[in-house]
């Protein structure tokens, strides 16, 4: 059997995480098994799912901020990874920075693990971008292997190098087209004769909740029987919250916050918008497609996430006038749901596929 400890801040309901708990719950577990060690010590979503399924959980509470914290640091990880290596023949690292990949391989390779592996699931990062470019180049000197949601993520992490594309798979029949869930759906959350605005993210600059807003704001205006239903929570919570409240939006917009059952909401659903500053590849944009529902989403995100037609890209500089009438538009051009999943197979998101391609690769390493 292979162990594989990934290298992650917690195991919430976020994007990355989201994906590596479908690639456990369907990778062969007599030959593969996952630890995390996590850099936050407060519980996870996830926690007791990933013990259910013999999975470890390991913490290392670090400190990212100050050039003297980022040497301790160092220091604090070789000295954990030096405890696990024994226990581990592969460490992978889940990061959108450049600086954390080169500083988190350097420790790993220092306390003996001779497969380091680096998954990028970003395409552009906040945080210190000068200090991203320059770690670039330090990256494409080390040893060890390259994998990306997307091109465009292999691309903001590795430049010129080579890579794999691990793409963001999931589990079709969670999402499959139901006409009599949708109508249950809509029947318990109160949502008919309305029409249902979606968006599922973590609140940060990132997912630009900040400008959705705006946009539900003009849509409203056009459609009074609009609801705007978001999912998620994070640190801009409540300052989104105080918007909706500035634009009296309180009865019209939901917080739902972290959901499980957000296959089911999906059905429920009309459109769903996604006005991100960036992106790698996003779990939830294929998820929403393959529930066949009708995507609005910034010419941010890569091309490479349109999997089938439903996905419609605005520009990100367009004003929130420009996205509501562009929101109007799709909405009356995608009036008919079917069953997607056909194309969401083809296109290689099928999380049973994408699960057996890294057990082969965890096992030829």
């Amino acid at each position: 059997m292979v162990k594989v400890l990934h290298f992650v801040s917690k195991m919430d309901r976020a994007g990355q995480e989201t994906f590596l708990m479908n690639v456990f719950r369907n990778i062969n577990k007599d030959k593969v098994q996952f630890g995390f060690l996590c850099t936050l010590n407060t519980p996870g979503d996830y926690d007791k799912e990933i013990n259910d399924l013999g999975g470890e959980l390991h913490y290392e509470p670090i400190k990212k901020a100050g050039h003297f914290k980022i040497i301790k640091n160092q220091f604090i990880l070789i000295k954990t990874l030096r405890t696990l290596v024994s226990k581990y023949q592969i460490f992978e690292i889940h990061t959108q920075h450049a600086m954390d990949a080169v500083l988190s391989a350097i420790a790993a390779k220092i306390a003996g693990f001779h497969t380091v592996i680096i998954h990028s699931h970003n395409s552009s990062s906040l945080y210190h971008p000068k200090l991203h470019l320059i770690f670039k180049h330090f990256l494409r000197l080390l040893n060890v292997q390259r994998f990306a949601c997307s091109n465009s993520a292999g691309k903001w992490m590795f430049g010129n190098s080579s890579f794999l594309i691990i793409k963001n798979g999931i589990n079709l029949n969670d999402f499959i087209f139901s006409q009599n869930l949708r109508k249950k759906v809509r029947e318990e959350m109160k949502w008919q004769g309305k029409t249902v605005i979606g968006h599922i993210g973590r609140f940060n600059s990132q997912k630009n909740q900040e400008f959705l807003i705006k946009i539900f704001n003009k849509y409203y205006l056009q459609n009074k029987n609009a609801r705007l239903i978001l999912i998620g929570a994070g640190e801009n919570e409540d300052k989104i919250k105080k918007q909706v409240e500035k634009l009296n939006l309180q009865k019209q917009v939901s917080f739902l916050g972290i959901r499980t059952d957000v296959g089911d909401l999906y059905q429920g659903m009309d459109a769903f918008v996604f006005p991100s500053l960036f992106e790698g590849l996003p779990v939830v944009l294929v998820e929403a497609q393959a529930a066949s529902l009708p995507c609005l989403v910034s010419d941010s995100v890569t091309n490479e996430i349109k999997i089938t037609n439903k996905i419609i890209f605005k520009e990100l500089n367009a004003s929130s006038d420009e996205w509501a009438n562009a929101l109007k538009s799709t909405l009356s051009s995608f009036q008919t749901r079917i069953n997607e999943t056909d194309n969401i197979n083809k296109a290689g998101y099928n999380i049973k596929k994408v699960s057996k391609k890294l057990e082969s690769l965890y096992l030829s390493y």
